[in-house]
């Protein structure tokens, strides 16, 4: 009910943009002619009576590059432009009779108002910046109406540092009432309003955060360090930001979004960074508890995350000077990481076939001296009348040597006369039996 209220109370009434300008003092002096571009104006030489049909001479700023003659005391002046404003002086007979000033002027553009307020405890801050620079004649007030109580009127200044009007409305800081403002702008030519809006002119905008730095974090390829600090119009004593962290490849038109969480207030990681990609990153901030909107988005902050390795324990970390040498560098350690492998290889296939072809010689060696030992060793042949000896088999080991037989024929080749050990272990034919 309180909100049908409200439109019928300034529906019915007359706005404001039909009344608030013909108050707007234009301060347009007596001695000045104001014409809109493209007219035909006519400046009069004071001081001259009409009767005078005398030649007068006119200058325009003291230059001597724009002088014009007239029979009388008026000047013709077809088509005028902005450039044509100034100061005409008039001359009759060589001496100066007086001065006009003549102001082309265009009327204002229509203002498009924009309401805020950076900080609870600050005023509210309406603004409006035209596409123009304005003339020297122009002038805006800030028109203020509260539901059922009468308005006030604020002066706006212009900036020529940030080009725009300024009005700032002291407003405490538990109204949460809806105003209906408007802006008033004339000079010389014209005036025009901006729409009768509602405002709540207690919503909380505050500025963007400042001294964004993002780093890489070194050891951690997917890493970001995002820092910042508050706004210089937030006092944080008694309200806090809660901030939005927007970042992406500098390649991708996506971005993610990440609301900070409150326990690390001016700091945050981001982890999921594309490894060697370039990231950008902005960030933005708004009243903890969601009153008002969010700020306008921090510019862009570009930063790549950690692209180093790991050398022997040691973080090794290129900088963008070194790249050539870097490439360089790992061309050298690859070409020299596979003439090692090689060398290497050769080197042990070459061990190992001179290794068997030292055994294979060794054995054939071996087996070439058993065989002339064998024959050097075995009895002469018998002839057919002679009786074939009977061959003894003597066992490995024997407690005692047993007396030698004068038929018997020794397969051994120690002396037969030596003593025999208990552990005789010379009988060849155990071990290689023919």
């Amino acid at each position: 009910c309180l909100c049908l209220l409200w439109l019928f109370h300034f529906r019915s009434e007359v706005p404001f943009s039909s009344c608030c300008c013909f108050s707007l003092p234009t301060e347009v002096a007596n001695d000045t002619v104001a014409s809109l571009p493209g007219a035909t104006v006519t400046l009069t030489c004071p001081g001259m009576e009409p009767e005078n049909n005398t030649t007068v001479y006119w200058v325009h700023n003291g230059s001597n590059l724009r002088r014009w003659a007239s029979v009388g005391r008026n000047l013709l002046l077809r088509l005028v432009q902005p450039s044509d404003s100034g100061n005409y002086s008039c001359y009759v007979d060589g001496q100066q009779a007086g001065t006009v000033r003549l102001l082309v002027d265009v009327p204002p553009e229509k203002p498009n108002l924009h309401c805020f307020r950076k900080n609870p405890l600050m005023n509210v801050v309406c603004e409006w910046r035209p596409h123009h620079k304005p003339s020297e004649t122009t002038k805006a007030v800030l028109n203020v109406k509260k539901l059922f109580t009468t308005e006030f009127q604020v002066p706006c200044q212009y900036s020529q540092e940030f080009q725009n009007f300024s009005c700032q409305v002291a407003i405490l800081e538990d109204n949460n009432a809806f105003y209906v403002v408007t802006l008033c702008v004339a000079n010389s030519v014209g005036s025009k309003s901006s729409n009768d809006k509602p405002y709540s002119l207690s919503t909380v905008q505050p500025d963007p955060p400042v001294n964004l730095v993002v780093t890489a974090m070194p050891g951690n390829p997917h890493w970001l360090n995002v820092s910042w600090q508050d706004p210089e119009s937030w006092d944080p004593y008694y309200y806090l930001l809660q901030y939005e962290v927007r970042y992406r490849p500098e390649w991708s038109k996506t971005s993610t979004v990440w609301l900070k969480p409150k326990k690390t207030y001016h700091h945050c990681i981001i982890q999921d960074a594309l490894r060697g990609m370039k990231h950008v990153v902005q960030i933005r901030g708004k009243e903890e508890f969601g009153i008002g909107k969010w700020s306008e988005w921090t510019p862009e902050v570009t930063c790549t995350p950690w692209i180093g390795t790991w050398l022997s324990g040691v973080i090794w970390e290129p900088f963008v000077s070194d790249l050539p040498h870097l490439t360089w560098w790992l061309q050298e350690s690859s070409s020299a990481s596979l003439a090692t492998f090689l060398v290497a290889g050769g080197s042990l296939a070459f061990g190992l076939l001179l290794c068997v072809g030292v055994v294979l010689r060794l054995k054939k060696t071996w087996k070439a001296q058993a065989g002339k030992e064998c024959k050097t060793n075995s009895p002469p042949p018998y002839s057919p009348g002679q009786l074939k000896p009977t061959v003894v088999l003597v066992p490995l080991l024997t407690q005692a040597a047993p007396p030698r037989s004068s038929n018997t024929l020794s397969h051994n080749c120690p002396d037969a006369g030596e003593p025999q050990s208990p552990y005789d272990i010379s009988n060849r034919d155990y071990f290689f039996p023919r």
